[in-house]
Formats: C-alpha cells, structure tokens, sequence
C-alpha cells in the first residue's frame, strides 16, 4: 500500500493535535492544581471523588445550622442567666422585707423593688432579637405577654423550634414562654408569684410574702433546671460540631488524594510537551513544504 504526502500529513496532523490536547491538559493541571479536570482525565476517580464532594457539602450544610443553633442557644443561654438573676434577687428582696425590722415604709420600699424585678422579668420574657421574639415558640413576630397586668396571659404558642446537626439527629433551640416562666404544666407562674409577694408587701403583711419564699426558691430552681438542659444540648452541638469537621477534614483529605496534582511532576511534564509540540509543529511545517519542484 502506497503512502501519499497526504497520508503523512493527516497522520502527523493528528500527531499534532493529541499533542496539543495533553499540552492543554498540563497546563490546566498547573494552573488548578488538580490532575482531574474533566471525567476522562481518571474515570475509575470520578466516583470516590463525587462521593467525597457530596460529604464535603453535607458537612457544611450541618456545620451552618450548628452554628445557627449555637447562636440561638448562646441567646437563650444569656437570657436565662439574667433571668435566673431576678429570682435570686426576689429571694433576697423577701428575705429582708420578712426580717421583723422593716417598717411600714421599708415593706413599701420592698414592694416597689418585687415591682421593679417583675418589670424586667416581662422585659426578658418578652425578649425581640432581630424582629423575632425569642420566646414565643412559632409565633415568633407575636408578643408573647403583651399584658403586664395578666400573669396568665401568653400569646405565644408552645412550638419547639428544631435544627438538624447530623442525619437524622435534630436538637431544640427554644423555650416556650407559657413552660419558662408560667410553669406549664404543673410548675409556677413566676409572674403570678412576684405579683402576690409585691401585694403582701404593700400591705404590710411581711409574714405572708415569706411564706412564699419555698415557692420563689421553686420557681428559680425552675429557671435553673431548664437552662441546664438547654446547656446540655448546646455542649451536643459543640461535640457534634468538632465531630462534624473532623469529617470534612478526611473528605478533603480523600480529595486530595485523588484530585491534586504533583506540580513538580506536572511542571516537568509540561516543559517536555512544550518541546514535544514544538518539534512536531517544525516537522509539520517542513513536510507541508514538500512539492515536485523541490526535486525538479
């Protein structure tokens, strides 16, 4: 079979543009860093690259919401100790009112201070954090005690707010304002308590108001238990927050393995293509210089 100059042209024609195509690829290696660019550079890497992408993903996709969980429950967590405050300063307000040496002005000057703590316990009861109120459950664009004069008005629902960290593992990142700090069920309205122990003190009855006093150390120890529960699944979240980005780090690792190139090895590579396509392109240049009247 004859070989024309035609043959010889189209085959290092092709020659030529493979050695241009492997160029292109060296030269985006080097510049991305990655030896896969496209699944035809390593289709046997496509999948456990895919499959570490995806986790890579899904980790911070949780390590967003955790970070949204430990910002609500940091709130929550300043809230309730400002909260649990009060209780012990009612405590300490009773306690000196019923000490058998106040007066009738002491008892009105104690009184005005249960008033005062009551004042501030609505003021955190009704909490707004970037237009939503914290301790409304879903209703959180709704008052939850607009009425300071009705303890057992709350206008809230008892929605708990709920955030995945893992698969299939959600944590609560809320307390209901009608469980906080109206006891539901079964514990004590801490602003019915403040409002009758500020009542038995305008009327000098110091006897009564620290009859209460079981009653407020109840209703802070109420304050206290659910903050410690809500502590605890903020100390969940941060052990699954450090879990979570120790698998990052081995997904992007597995990348690595995979994904990243040997840049002295590419760099090295790319130099010896650069004077691989060059000769190829003098070659081609003289062979399509070729003609009857060279030999005439």
């Amino acid at each position: 079979m004859k070989t024309t100059q035609a043959t010889v042209y189209r085959s290092l024609q092709n020659q030529l543009y493979k050695t241009q195509s492997y160029l292109f690829d060296l030269r985006m290696a080097a510049a991305s860093g990655k030896r896969i660019n496209k699944p035809s550079d390593d289709p046997a890497a496509i999948r456990p690259v895919l499959n570490a992408r995806s986790q890579v993903q899904k980790s911070d996709r949780y390590l967003r919401t955790m970070g949204s969980a430990s910002d609500r429950l940091d709130i929550l967590d300043s809230h309730l100790g400002q909260i649990g405050n009060l209780m012990i300063r009612a405590q300490e307000t009773t306690i000196a009112a019923g000490n058998g040496s106040a007066g009738p002005n002491d008892l009105i000057n104690y009184s005005d201070a249960i008033g005062h703590i009551k004042d501030e316990l609505y003021a955190l009861a009704n909490s707004n954090i970037n237009g939503k109120y914290i301790f409304a459950g879903f209703a959180e664009d709704t008052q939850p005690f607009p009425d300071s004069t009705d303890p057992s008005n709350y206008q809230g629902d008892n929605g708990h707010m709920e955030l995945e960290i893992a698969p299939g593992e959600k944590i609560q990142t809320n307390l209901t304002g009608d469980k906080l700090f109206q006891g539901t069920p079964g514990g004590i309205n801490l602003f019915q308590l403040l409002d009758d122990i500020q009542n038995d003190l305008a009327s000098g009855d110091a006897d009564a108001a620290l009859s209460r006093l079981g009653d407020l150390k109840d209703a802070t120890e109420q304050v206290s238990r659910q903050r410690s529960q809500m502590g605890n699944i903020a100390a969940r979240v941060e052990n699954a927050k450090g879990h979570m980005e120790n698998i990052k780090i081995d997904m992007q690792e597995v990348l690595s393995r995979y994904e990243d190139a040997d840049i002295i090895e590419v760099i090295t590579a790319l130099n010896q293509q650069e004077l691989a396509f060059e000769a190829a392109l003098n070659v081609t240049a003289k062979v399509s210089e070729l003609s009857i009247l060279n030999y005439l």
